[in-house]
């Protein structure tokens, strides 16, 4: 088993027991550590936690480490009370979850950097006995999401979080007892002027024959402290028709390709979803336009983002577009 006490410990400064790859499993006390010790994809999961969470503590500002660090802490709490007698059945699907989600909790684009961290509340433990609905005994926890500029240092950038914080009430992950919750977000891309971030939130209560959910885009002007207007990228008229035509293109083609049955009359919707900046993901390469689940057909087709190039509304884009050039 690897590690590197002090450097890690010190990185840490937990009260809650340290990770693996920052302890002796020869000293091993808790039934956490000593289950993740005897456990190889344990210990290999909790390596390379503690590996991403170093990393990402040294891209951040004070602030932003503190958020994170804070984070970490309400996780391996979480971890005490949900798994108290330290199972690997139990552990294991958390800890994998960690892996991933401290590999992508901080990004730099754009000149800034990007933060995703969480705070997590264990809610009850799981239940024996009958089920009412499948599922209604499990565990019950949440895993709240949060994400932000760190150290913001003008306007836009502060009013880029203080729009995020307000989308914060639908983002968290678990059961509490009504639903399960499945929330990201993804950066789509970043300039000094310009974010566009997706906010995925996805959910499944008890007795619903299936989930349902949406993405909420936020394409920001961190130059102007303001969402994106049509007209910050298009000068010219005639660009909704194009842009609706584009996509009608790219659906089609779908269409044709998978077999994929949409709403009669969904153009009418096309053209109604496309003209509108929030439902907008943007990239360098292209405007993508999002469709949500039952918007332009059946819940089996899921949703769509048909992806036009910013060469084909080349015609239409400003010179002083923020994105498209």
């Amino acid at each position: 088993m690897k590690y590197a006490a002090a450097i890690f410990l010190m990185i840490f400064a937990l009260p809650a027991p340290a990770l693996a790859a920052s302890f002796d499993c020869e000293k091993a006390s808790t039934p956490r550590e000593k289950t993740t010790c005897a456990t190889p994809e344990l210990s290999k999961a909790d390596e390379q936690i503690a590996a991403n969470y170093e990393a990402a503590m040294s891209r951040l500002s004070p602030e932003g480490a503190a958020r994170l660090r804070d984070g970490q802490r309400s996780w391996l709490a979480f971890l005490s009370e949900a798994c108290p007698k330290g199972g690997a059945e139990c552990l294991a699907p958390f800890m994998t979850d960690r892996v991933e989600f401290l590999s992508g909790a901080v990004s730099v684009e754009g000149g800034n950097t990007f933060l995703a961290w969480d705070d997590w509340r264990f809610i009850a433990p799981a239940r024996e006995g009958d089920e009412e609905l499948p599922g209604a005994n499990d565990m019950r926890y949440r895993q709240q999401l949060h994400y932000a500029i760190d150290a913001p240092d003008m306007d836009g950038e502060r009013a880029f979080n203080a729009a995020i914080a307000k989308e914060e009430e639908y983002l968290w992950n678990g059961f509490d007892g009504e639903k399960r919750m499945w929330a990201s977000f993804t950066l789509n891309m970043a300039t000094p002027a310009l974010v566009s971030l997706d906010m995925f939130q996805w959910q499944f209560p008890l007795g619903a024959a299936h989930g349902f959910g949406a993405a909420a885009h936020l394409n920001f002007r961190l130059d102007e402290a303001r969402p994106l207007r049509a007209d910050d990228i298009f000068a010219r008229e005639g660009w909704e028709a194009a842009l609706t035509e584009a996509v009608l293109k790219e659906l089609r083609a779908d269409a044709a390709e998978d077999g994929v049955i949409y709403f009669d009359g969904y153009e009418q919707t096309v053209a109604e979803t496309a003209a509108k900046p929030e439902n907008w993901v943007l990239t360098g390469e292209s405007l993508g336009v999002n469709f949500s689940v039952y918007s332009i057909g059946p819940y089996v087709i899921g949703d769509r983002t048909p992806a036009v190039p910013w060469a084909a509304l080349s015609s239409f884009i400003a010179e002083d577009a923020p994105v498209g050039r």
